[in-house]
């Protein structure tokens, strides 16, 4: 089996951090207090990845409620501002959605260069660390910052793969199984002043922020997750390349990533080739592969090539392939081979005759 889909989900590795642990963080006897220091050494491990400190940590059950408690809790802090949210039409559902839905905030879901950062009004910039879709890296925030808004970075597929200064960021959001931790467990960072009002409401853990029992076993393996990648030196650069020298063996293929894309994400185009086709064509031989997010895929809206852009029919025969540290050359140079041939052969099949 080849697993080319870690944009997805990565891997759960069989951590035992926090397995078979008793005890409830928030409880005052001896079992409570010991399950309070780990996840405190816990958030400590993530912290310092980070560069931050722990207390600015808040976690959470992943990198979708992270950036709905920043995006609709910053809209519920300025309710009486009138307050602005941006964000590109491309960005993660996780970020339009909640946008959208900001009832107390103006939205402006548009291309960056028609954004105008308002001087008398609280704005909430919202950028990708790495998009999903193409891999592209987000842009230096600091203009935005200089214009007075707040910097929101969605980190899910940036967290422990890329290098983030935090300078010019007020929140960053990260979610456990993108980087092979437990589903079901995330966390975001807040730097102090960044005004956000709590969603829910309840016992008061996490500094009031996110109420309700913490997901132990889930912090302390996805803690443990994290100092594992950030410890390993993998060669993806390596993985993305041969793969994109595909173009050399095929024609009619474009790579829809940038040049200067996050190595962990590869979105390639071979037209006259329905990319879900050729996903399922790729899943019969054990070969695991996307053509895009996730969320996006069972759902009639407009991928991220077409929203930047591309011709439907280019969007239409993407795929996208996402490695994470544990994938290597070897299984590059089969999931090329197969490409060659099972695209060579579905043209052949669809009476493909080649651009016009």
């Amino acid at each position: 089996m080849i697993y080319f889909d870690n944009a997805a989900t990565a891997s759960e590795l069989p951590w035992q951090a926090g397995d078979g642990l008793l005890g409830n963080p928030s409880s005052p006897h001896g079992l409570g207090i010991q399950a309070e220091r780990k996840m405190d050494a816990a958030r400590k491990t993530i912290a310092d990845i980070l560069c931050v400190q722990p207390r600015e940590l808040t976690f959470t059950s992943g990198g979708t409620e992270s950036n709905n408690m920043a995006i609709l809790g910053f809209a519920k802090a300025h309710a009486r501002q009138s307050c602005v949210i941006f964000a590109e039409p491309w960005e993660h559902p996780s970020i339009i959605e909640p946008i959208k839905n900001a009832q107390d905030a103006m939205a402006v879901i548009a291309p960056m260069a028609e954004w105008h950062i308002p001087p008398d009004r609280p704005s909430l910039v919202c950028l990708s660390h790495v998009n999903h879709e193409t891999g592209r890296k987000m842009p230096c925030p600091k203009n935005f910052k200089d214009a007075g808004a707040v910097v929101l970075v969605d980190g899910a597929q940036g967290f422990c793969k890329e290098a983030i200064d935090l300078r010019y960021v007020d929140a960053y959001s990260f979610s456990g199984h993108k980087f092979h931790g437990p589903g079901g467990v995330g966390g975001f960072w807040l730097r102090p002043g960044f005004k956000v009002n709590p969603l829910l409401y309840g016992g008061g853990q996490e500094g009031g922020l996110r109420p309700g029992s913490e997901n132990l076993s889930g912090i302390l393996k996805m803690a443990a997750a994290a100092e594992a990648v950030t410890a390993s030196q993998p060669n993806i650069s390596e993985i993305n390349t041969e793969l994109r020298n595909i173009i050399n063996e095929l024609p009619d293929v474009f790579i829809n990533s940038p040049d200067d894309a996050s190595a962990y994400i590869l979105n390639i185009s071979f037209m006259g080739v329905n990319g879900e086709t050729l996903v399922h064509l790729l899943s019969e031989k054990e070969v695991y592969v996307s053509m895009g997010a996730a969320c996006r895929s069972r759902k009639k809206v407009k991928s991220g090539l077409e929203l930047i852009g591309h011709s439907q029919d280019r969007a239409k025969a993407a795929v996208r392939f996402s490695f994470s540290i544990y994938n290597n050359i070897d299984e590059a140079r089969r999931v090329k081979a197969l490409l060659v041939e099972n695209v060579s052969q579905l043209r052949r099949v669809l009476g493909y005759r080649g651009m016009k």
